[in-house]
């Protein structure tokens, strides 16, 4: 595809009668591609970053006072170890992931009210599902979360690494076997799915589960990143075959030399961590060219692609790969270190290391920059070149260390900061703000919110039965009861072609619009720091 993209693309050409059918309830047929956007326009100053949410120290909604006490006085709580990773939008909530990285934290997922809900600039986080779920030393229960994601269904894919106090030494750590566990949100987290992960593809004690995407193609697939110093790759899972499998590859995966050292506001760091962020691209034809108009029978007939992008967080450059090649377990299987570095695309550097990074729906990449103190954004249909590439962002202050981000139904980008830096070297002053939220409205949605197409629309692969009631959670033997075999080897690939619009290059173009989020600041209540 000439849009500045090497990419391996697996093309199945499907009848043009397929591809202009409808549904059996005499709906149009799925021949859009074009994102959807939130309803709500942007108001003048949405534009800009505001701090949302502020803590010097994180606290949990204990029933009473007397309970938080025991808490402090057994060691359960210990203000000081607590520190927020990841945090994903839904309905009225912020939810939280607070990973075990030292003793005294109390629960490993929660959340607090979306702002306009709650007067407090420091919420107390409740606990999420309940406190039983994140009973400590309990393997049914979550041990250390740090990344979650949520689908446009509203189910949360949340993934447990099960080994607790990764920042101690000695014997006192749990260690349960790494699963994942499908909440549903609208349900106020019902169980749905649990899945442990086989020790040949995350070993519990030796992996490090860190960040997650969900693409919604053939009943659902993750693609989390595993950043072990051992075994660094991307665990892609599978909803519908309740199978994974990890795909590695060391040139783009591992840490680069040359980006170990860095500064974070005075503090010089030597870190070699591997694969970190990750983020999942929109839905694009990899057979168009912007500047190639084709026939609607062609256009009907073309597979659609998204890629997978990533970084390590010792690492200058973005990577992806397609994600037919992620989905596809035969593939990965046979597989050679070749076949994968072949299908990898380098896009180029960047301004300096990546710890979060997040997609919106529209192909706009936003990442954060944690020597610069930034976050920045690219529309990923462009190259990446240093004009493309745009702080949208920068505050030496209140941009220390972003860790995470996410997208609201409203087109709310939240980033939290979280001074991991000094978390790490056991220097947060808990007189001083150390953890941020901060929010600005971007005009697009979650990369999970795609148009609907033959990847994403078949029945069989929704969250419900025939008769609509939901699968039960059968514990770690979940099975899908579907029709069609699992074993299909172009199903569980995803090499199927997808119905298109009557497509030109000027509506491919059209999918991404012009986000401006001009100049940067924050702001506190009427407190503005540019």
């Amino acid at each position: 595809m000439a849009l500045g993209r090497k990419l391996i693309a697996f093309a199945l050409v499907v009848s043009c009668a397929l591809a202009q059918q409808g549904s059996d309830d005499g709906s149009p047929p799925l021949d859009s591609l074009s994102p959807p956007t939130p309803s709500v326009p942007i108001a003048p100053g949405e534009k800009q970053f505001r701090v949302v949410y502020e803590w010097n120290v994180l606290d949990f909604a204990f029933t009473n006072e007397d309970e938080r006490a025991q808490a402090l006085y057994s060691g359960h709580y210990i203000p000081k170890n607590v520190i927020i990773s990841d945090c994903k939008p839904f309905a009225n909530r912020l939810y939280l992931t607070i990973p075990r990285m030292l003793p005294g934290v109390p629960a490993t997922l929660g959340y607090v009210v979306r702002p306009e809900n709650n007067g407090r600039t420091d919420p107390e986080i409740v606990p999420f599902p309940s406190w039983e779920m994140n009973e400590r030393g309990n393997c049914s229960a979550l041990q250390f979360v740090q990344g979650v994601a949520v689908d446009k269904h509203g189910i949360m894919w949340v993934v447990d690494s099960g080994r607790t106090e990764t920042l101690t030494r000695g014997k006192d750590h749990v260690v349960c076997p790494p699963k994942i566990i499908l909440l549903d949100l609208k349900r106020n987290g019902t169980v749905m799915l649990r899945y442990q992960f086989p020790e040949s593809v995350v070993p519990a004690g030796n992996n490090y589960l860190n960040k997650i995407v969900v693409d919604d193609a053939f009943g659902g697939f993750a693609y989390i990143t595993d950043n072990s110093g051992a075994d660094p790759g991307i665990v892609v899972f599978s909803r519908r075959l309740t199978r994974s499998w990890k795909v590695r590859e060391n040139n783009s995966m591992r840490a680069a030399r040359n980006a170990v050292r860095f500064a974070v506001n005075g503090t010089e760091l030597n870190f070699s961590i591997h694969i970190d962020s990750i983020a999942l691209g929109p839905y694009y034809n990899p057979n168009l060219s912007p500047d190639q108009p084709v026939p609607d029978t062609l256009v009907n007939s073309q597979n659609y692609e998204r890629n997978v992008y990533y970084s390590p967080l010792s690492s200058y450059h973005i990577y992806s790969l397609p994600a037919s090649l992620l989905r596809d377990p035969e593939f990965n299987a046979r597989a050679t270190p070749r076949d994968i570095l072949e299908a990898v695309v380098d896009y180029g550097r960047k301004q300096s290391q990546t710890d979060g990074m997040f997609m919106d729906n529209q192909g706009v990449l936003y990442y954060g920059l944690l020597g610069e103190h930034a976050v920045a954004k690219w529309d990923s249909y462009k190259p990446f070149t240093e004009k493309n590439q745009q702080i949208i962002a920068k505050d030496a202050t209140y941009i220390q260390w972003v860790d995470s981000m996410g997208i609201d139904h409203e087109g709310y980008l939240y980033v939290v900061v979280n001074r991991l830096h000094n978390f790490v070297a056991g220097r947060l002053n808990p007189l001083e703000v150390n953890f941020r939220i901060l929010r600005a409205k971007t005009g697009a949605l979650s990369y999970v919110y795609t148009p609907d197409n033959l990847f994403n629309s078949d029945g069989k692969f929704l969250y419900s039965g025939a008769s609509g009631e939901p699968f039960a959670d059968n514990g770690l033997v979940y099975q899908y009861e579907g029709t069609t075999p699992a074993s299909s080897r172009l199903a569980a690939a995803g090499i199927l072609g997808a119905s298109g619009a009557a497509t030109s290059a000027a509506s491919f173009a059209g999918f991404i619009g012009a986000l401006v989020l001009g100049a940067v600041t924050s702001m506190i209540g009427r407190r503005t720091v540019v």
